[in-house]
């Protein structure tokens, strides 16, 4: 709009010139020297205007010939930019489809001209470990770090996750405990810490980086609860096959909070005491976990131990709330040997058999009738238990 008014006012401003000069032509007079112009003013002005028309044009096309060769320096330098995003797309083409020679290729020769040297150098680096070449690939790793001192990180990161694919687990360690005192609470770097001590066992590390994966929200819910189980599961199990029993009871007694009474952690344990003739605690221990949940790998337990007569009848009272627990029958029958009622011990064996017949409780019943003097039956219980191992 304003510059339709400019214009407006431009045409006016020349009508009202022409007009005048029509009037008045005017007059112009230049002496210089010998030499005198005259003309009207009209002449003059027409003349004035087409020679800055010609000097301007002179002046512009003098300023393009001066700028010609750098000009032609950014055509270059533009094609070169071209045909290196055009290198860089077909690479990252060829790794997505497997070909890696091809791909590590045109990501390396369109390094010099690209604008995205650290994604070429990583994808070249993972493309040289799916070929193999390991020193290669830590080439390319340094050639990253080089090229944006800033991407520390990520450079680091893809490093780790590298080792970590090709089981270099002591330099995926070395790596990622460098890149957890850059950033601590990285949530990647603590979640391939987690996967990385999974990997080699490190149970204790693992327990050691639980709180820090829940405050920071790397795993979560259910998904947490699960992993903290394994850890300590597994913890235990690597102190028991050790026989490091100061240590096990250590652990057992700072349990968190929920995993108190865990059966399968209990049991472990259970069973270590067991072996270990700490029957009195096991049976404490395995009577507490079973009033507050019933379990049939605790209940098994409990039928192994003899410590007190007191335990028949507090497996008895079980069975009013788990008439159909197979286990806690033959648990039932186990007590009652070791109080000598083989007539009881028979009958809950036979209540297990009908529930769910397994070896364990087949067998039971063989040597309970064998004791009978009924070899007959004995061993027809016997092979029995034993057709039903063999078919697990």
């Amino acid at each position: 709009m304003i510059r339709v008014f400019i214009i407006f006012l431009i045409l006016l401003a020349s009508v009202w010139l022409g007009l005048t000069l029509s009037h008045d032509p005017g007059y112009l007079l230049i002496t210089i020297n010998h030499w005198s112009i005259e003309t009207t003013l009209a002449v003059a002005v027409i003349g004035l205007v087409i020679t800055f028309i010609i000097l301007h044009t002179l002046l512009v096309l003098i300023n393009r010939i001066n700028r010609l060769p750098e000009d032609y320096r950014l055509f270059k330098a533009k094609r070169r930019a071209q045909k290196a995003q055009a290198k860089t797309r077909k690479g990252l083409i060829e790794f997505s489809e497997g070909y890696w020679s091809s791909a590590k290729k045109h990501l390396i020769k369109a390094l010099p001209d690209t604008d995205t040297p650290l994604l070429n150098y990583l994808t070249a680096a993972r493309a040289a470990q799916e070929m193999g070449d390991n020193q290669l690939r830590d080439d390319y790793l340094r050639e990253a770090q080089q090229s944006m001192p800033d991407a520390k990180i990520a450079v680091e990161l893809t490093q780790a996750q590298l080792q970590l694919a090709n089981q270099q687990w002591e330099q995926a360690l070395a790596t990622l405990r460098h890149l957890q005192d850059l950033a601590p609470h990285h949530p990647y770097v603590l979640k391939l810490l987690a996967h990385l001590y999974q990997e080699v066992r490190d149970w204790p590390q693992l327990i050691a980086l639980l709180p820090e994966l829940q405050k920071n929200r790397i795993v979560t819910g259910y998904a947490f609860e699960k992993l903290r189980r394994h850890a300590y599961h597994q913890a235990m199990l690597d102190l028991i096959r050790l026989s490091q029993a100061d240590a096990l009871h250590k652990m057992v007694k700072n349990l968190p909070k929920s995993l108190k009474y865990d059966s399968e952690l209990n049991a472990s344990y259970c069973q270590f005491l067991i072996h270990n003739n700490q029957q009195v605690l096991a049976e404490t221990i395995l009577r507490t976990c079973l009033r507050r949940e019933f379990d049939n790998q605790l209940i098994s337990l409990y039928g192994e131990i003899n410590v007190s007569e007191k335990q028949l009848p507090f497996a008895e009272s079980l069975l009013k709330k788990h008439p159909d627990s197979y286990a806690l029958l033959i648990c039932l029958g186990r007590l009652c040997l070791a109080q000598d009622l083989w007539g009881k011990a028979k009958s809950y064996f036979e209540q297990s058999i009908a529930v769910k017949p397994t070896p364990e409780a087949y067998l039971e019943l063989g040597k309970l009738i064998e004791r009978f003097g009924e070899q007959a039956d004995a061993n027809h219980s016997y092979r029995q238990g034993l057709a039903l191992a063999v078919e697990r």
